[in-house]
């Protein structure tokens, strides 16, 4: 019963960190103050709850119907595995370099209705990375506990990205360009690292099992 537990808060602790890193919410603090302008803080603190809604509604969807994603499109789990993987390593080996990742951020597009949900809650930070990971975490671990384990990494997200972005001015003051270089590199190194993790565990399955 421990070491069910255990594994469970591994798996969470495992998740939290592959979500966070790969939507870079500090990242999406000076796009969330350029859309939002120079309004009131009660207002920055609505649409920070907004975009966490979105972020998280989009996220939970992604978890819950990964299986059956997979299932209807004759993909295998080891083979989803790897491809999750590859996209998580080349998005952390471009955000190494000291900028936001093609695959996850696309440009802002001026006549979208709500620009809070698209494009900055997707694809700019629910994007497919994003989805990508939580699908890949939620099928590597198919059990009711598995699920809510990623659940709760991506409650996490939702509630550390609302954080940030009300306090979005503060973090723009405070934290120069330099040191947002600094933290992107740092958060494509681990999902270097994970994303090896999931392609390298995806292949190992796919030829031995």
């Amino acid at each position: 019963m421990t070491s069910v537990f255990s594994a469970n808060i591994e798996h969470f602790i495992q998740a939290t960190i592959a979500i966070v890193a790969i939507s870079n919410p500090l990242g999406a603090a000076p796009i969330f103050l350029a859309l939002v302008g120079d309004v009131g803080p009660v207002k920055r603190r609505y649409a920070a709850l907004r975009v966490s809604l979105y972020i998280f509604i989009i996220l939970f969807v992604a978890t819950l119907a990964g299986s059956g994603l997979l299932k209807l499109f004759g993909i295998s789990l080891s083979a989803f595995q790897a491809g999750g993987g590859l996209i998580v390593l080349l998005m952390g080996l471009e955000m190494m370099k000291g900028r936001p990742t093609h695959v996850q951020h696309e440009s802002l597009q001026d006549d979208e209705t709500d620009q809070l949900l698209v494009p900055l809650a997707m694809p700019l930070i629910a994007g497919p990375g994003s989805i990508a990971t939580v699908m890949t975490l939620a099928a590597h671990n198919p059990t009711v506990m598995g699920h809510i384990s990623v659940t709760l990494a991506v409650v996490t997200e939702a509630v550390l990205m609302f954080i940030i972005l009300s306090a979005s001015v503060w973090v723009e003051k405070r934290v120069s360009e330099r040191g947002q270089r600094i933290f992107l590199k740092f958060m494509g190194f681990i999902l270097v690292v994970m994303g090896a993790q999931m392609a390298l565990t995806g292949i190992k399955s796919f030829l031995f099992t």
